[in-house]
């Protein structure tokens, strides 16, 4: 199987190595027939007095040069053997150096390895310090080594002071320091022709190397060339080992992080383990992850290593722009910061300060984003000196990245679920919705809002065998099973039967569904009851009455029934029109101004989806012009923080109005704003209709009890009317006439209530004058001419508690004005007064009322004390004004005149 590094390098074969050295091996053995060879040759003409001196000049010389080059040829085999044992290079430079040096007979070298497009002095000899800092490395023809370097061939100088290169520059100076004559330099090149380096050797007196040097030379820079390859190609094997022992690791972290948030199921210790991961990979000092804020559009920091607690709080908040991950979440790429210092990102912001004080010097921050491209967070790596990651770290950096924003990303998930269960249950809280689901086997296997009575516990893996009464299980068995078999939902009123002791019986309206896996088989089916006990029960009591007030009607006047057959035709439109109350739940986000509505409020507003743009302004169109700023004004309340419930009307597309209940409640995010606002809404069309025919009939009701009342008190009237006249005496014909006036005051209450607008409420104003015409025909003093002079406060609507004691006050002081106070006079005055004095106490309206019957007659004795008074009519007075709770006054001055001060909570028309 290939590898291929992300780094751009292919890996290093074991293969390649093991030609390369076979390659060496087998140069080895060539150099070693070679010195073989010519060690025969200066064997062959030695003799037995063998001189060297002796020899003619051309042959001692053709001596020295073999014996020159069996040297130069044994030092190269020595250091390829060595090389073939060496675990690197480094060790045998100086060897390489020394050998040069020895075999073409220079006093001072250099070597030096291209590295990074420049040469570098690795190893040299007979030179001192300042020589070695001027000719560090070399990028330039400015130098023998430079020109060979661009050349790629040997470079001869015999003599520095003669040399164009040399001479009027500052260089010919330091090789007169160093002592420096003359000097060659060799590429080192390898088999492929890459240059590796410059081999330079130098003399201290002018020299030209011959023939026998520069192939010494050769030799040994092929030598090297070799030995420098081979020492390259097993370091890149070893970074190749180590690479893959990182990626390794690397991968094996990222399963354990992956199977951690498996098993914990909590995202902080997974973001911790990644953080972790990141230092380990990227060899870094510190690390953190930040997650974006949906509201805020910042970053907070969720997981760190290595940092301070002021560092944190300097940094746990970072919008746009600022700092490392600022900039990579606006730019929406990664970052490097190689040094702190020398970065726009930071130089003369109070983040350099921060940074440096904490001790870190680069950053790199890479952006998490999902595989939808959706930004989730920041990865950031801190390190204490000034640092570029490497590709290969990087690439691992992305994946770690990747994989972080895949949990983070299913955790959000999760996370949303679990917020829009927990919206689920709020706003079926308090509700009277069942939800439940059942296998095929129809055993429970969940439930919500269970009926009052059982718990969850009670029902999971159980039937309706098990929980309920026999006869409601087959029931409820039968329609589900019928669901189960074709497949169709159904809906049907149920009931459970329960003791009185538990509640009594329990109706609901049940929805079963059927409930299929992903291949579409049915697995089971979804129950949601609606508890319809208090409808049934209002139903149950609303036909009691309509019967009770049938057979009432049946025995009244004839004229009750053209009511009770309206009434009977408004009951049986209404039973017709009755629904179920829908119930839906609605969610409105404040940031986005995004509506959400469940499909049971849509339904409620006769809306489908394509129809309808789920905004506040949208929802605020559907209600009826005359209820919006009502509406409005509500929920403007809950930014305050407090809740509402409301009533308001629409008007669907068919033109009908319905009136709607609304709940909400305001949900405030860390800073208190708020950011969301839930509730439900609720049709109460059908209840509010119920509601007003009860308030008709018992208007009707009442009235006709009135009527009834004033029938009876008539009667009871022309009883004593008869009773009198089989009396002969005054006084016992008297004191019948004067109860016959005190049963129609009150008979004239009741007319004038019957007669009204009004059920309960009497105007009082209005009665006191029919009630003092009427006692003036009564009496009939047609000696006297009697003057009633009213001064009445308009509107006064007393109830009948207050209005029937204060008439028969009224009757007995008139009455007693026109027996007594007239007798010794031809005319006279009788002055009624009624007075309100209105005061609002917390928040209730009250009066106090001042009532004055006064007349210019002769007056009561003063010596007279209305509390010893025998007749029954002031007893009655006396006992009335106490009934009211009120306060009774006599004046004697030119007449005689009675105050009756009282209070009362007064009902407005």
């Amino acid at each position: 199987m290939t590898t291929k590094y992300t780094d751009g390098c292919e890996p290093i074969k074991y293969q390649a190595l093991l030609d390369e050295n076979k390659l060496l091996v087998d140069e080895n053995r060539a150099l070693k027939d070679k010195i073989q060879s010519l060690k025969a040759y200066l064997q062959q003409d030695k003799g037995p007095k063998y001189d060297i001196d002796e020899l003619d000049p051309e042959k001692k010389q053709a001596h020295l040069l073999v014996k020159a080059d069996l040297e130069a040829l044994t030092q190269i085999h020595e250091l390829s053997t060595k090389l073939l044992g060496s675990e690197g290079i480094q060790p045998l430079l100086k060897e390489i150096m020394d050998a040069a040096i020895s075999i073409v007979d220079a006093k001072m070298g250099t070597l030096q390895l291209l590295e990074d497009d420049s040469l570098h002095i690795v190893a040299h000899y007979g030179h001192k310090q300042p020589f070695l800092d001027d000719f560090a490395s070399a990028e330039n023809v400015a130098s023998v080594c430079g020109k060979a370097m661009k050349q790629r061939e040997r470079i001869v100088i015999e003599d520095v002071e003669t040399s164009s290169m040399f001479v009027g520059t500052p260089s010919l100076t330091v090789m007169r320091e160093a002592g420096v004559r003359a000097i060659q330099s060799t590429p080192i090149l390898s088999r492929t022709g890459e240059l590796l380096g410059i081999l330079t050797t130098q003399w201290n007196f002018p020299y030209s190397p011959n023939e026998h040097d520069l192939w010494r030379l050769d030799l040994l820079a092929r030598q090297a060339a070799d030995m420098i390859e081979q020492a390259r190609s097993e370091k890149a094997l070893n970074d190749s080992k180590k690479r893959l022992q990182a990626d390794l690791n690397a991968m094996t972290r990222l399963h354990k992080i992956g199977t951690l948030f498996v098993h914990e199921g909590c995202l902080e210790p997974v973001l911790g383990e990644i953080v972790d991961a990141a230092i380990a990979i990227s060899s870094a000092d510190f690390g953190n992850i930040q997650l974006l804020d949906p509201e805020s559009s910042e970053l907070k920091i969720v997981a760190y290593r290595g940092f301070p607690k002021w560092w944190l709080d300097f940094w746990n908040s970072v919008s746009m722009g600022k700092g490392t991950c600022g900039t990579a979440l606006g730019r929406k790429e990664r970052v490097i910061v190689e040094d702190v210092e020398q970065s726009p990102i930071f130089v003369g912001t109070l983040a350099l300060e921060i940074q440096l004080k904490a001790g870190i010097r680069a950053v790199q921050s890479t952006p998490i984003v999902s595989r939808s491209g959706k930004p989730l967070g920041m990865f950031s790596t801190h390190y204490k000196k000034p640092h570029k990651p490497q590709d290969h770290e990087l690439q691992l950096i992305d994946l770690l990245a990747q994989h972080a924003a895949d949990i983070i990303e299913r955790a959000q998930i999760e996370d949303m679920l679990h917020k829009s269960e927990e919206r689920f249950r709020v706003a079926l809280q308090g509700s009277s919705i069942v939800i439940s689901s059942q296998d095929r086997d129809l055993r429970y296997t969940w439930a919500y809002n269970p009926s009052p009575g059982f718990k969850l516990e009670d029902l999971l893996g159980k039937n309706d065998y098990d929980i309920y009464q026999l006869e409601d299980a087959e029931t409820f068995i039968s329609l589900k099973k019928q669901v189960l078999a074709s497949g169709v939902s159904r809906c049907d009123e149920v009931v459970i039967h329960r003791p009185s002791s538990a509640g009594g019986d329990l109706f609901s309206e049940m929805t079963t569904e059927p409930l299929s896996d992903a291949t579409g088989a049915i697995v089971g089916v979804i129950c949601i009851a609606v508890d319809i006990t208090e409808r049934k029960r209002a139903e149950e009591a609303l036909k009691k009455a309509n019967d009770t007030l049938e057979e009432k009607i049946k025995e009244r006047t004839v004229e009750l029934e053209e009511a009770y057959n309206s009434l009977l035709e408004n009951k049986m439109r209404l039973s017709e029109a009755q629904k179920i109350a829908h119930l839906g739940n609605w969610d409105w986000n404040l940031v986005t101004d995004e509506l959400y509505w469940s499909d049971e409020i849509r339904n409620i507003f006769g809306l489908h989806s394509q129809e309808f743009d789920e905004t506040y302004d949208a929802f605020l169109n559907l209600v009826l012009p005359e209820d919006r700023e009502y509406v409005n004004n509500a929920f403007k309340e809950v930014f305050y923080g407090k809740s509402f419930e409301i009533d308001f009307r629409i008007i669907l597309a068919n033109r009908e109005e319905h009136i709607l209940f609304a709940q909400g409640q305001v949900i405030f995010d860390e800073k208190n704003t708020p950011i969301r606002v839930r509730g439900i809404i609720q049709d109460i069309t059908e209840r509010k209709k119920t509601k007003e025919a009860l308030i008709k009939l018992e208007k009707v009701r009442i009235k006709e009890i009135h009527h009834r009342i004033k029938n009876n008190l008539q009667v009871i009237s022309s009883l004593l009317d008869l009773q009198a006249e089989k009396f002969e005496d005054k006084k016992v014909k008297q004191a019948f006439s004067e109860s016959q006036n005190r049963v129609l005051s009150m008979s004239l209450i009741h007319e004038e209530l019957y007669k009204g607008g009004q059920a309960e409420k009497l105007n009082f104003s209005e009665y006191l004058k029919k009630l003092a015409d009427n006692l003036l025909m009564t009496y009939k003093l047609s000696s006297i001419n009697i003057r009633l002079n009213m001064d009445l406060e308009d509107n006064a609507f007393l109830d009948m508690d207050t209005a029937i004691p204060l008439g028969i006050i009224v009757n007995e002081l008139i009455s007693n004005s026109l027996k007594h106070a007239f007798t010794e006079k031809n005319e006279g005055e009788i002055g009624i007064q009624l007075r309100r004095y209105e005061e609002i106490v917390n928040g209730i309206h009250k009066s106090d009322f001042c009532l004055t019957v006064s007349d210019n007659g002769k007056g009561i004795p003063e010596g007279l004390k209305l509390e010893s008074v025998e007749s029954l009519g002031m007893q009655l007075v006396n006992t009335l004004v106490n009934q009211l709770d009120g306060e009774l006054k006599l004046k004697r001055n030119k007449g005689t005149e009675f105050t009756v001060r009282f209070k009362v909570i007064e009902k407005n028309t």
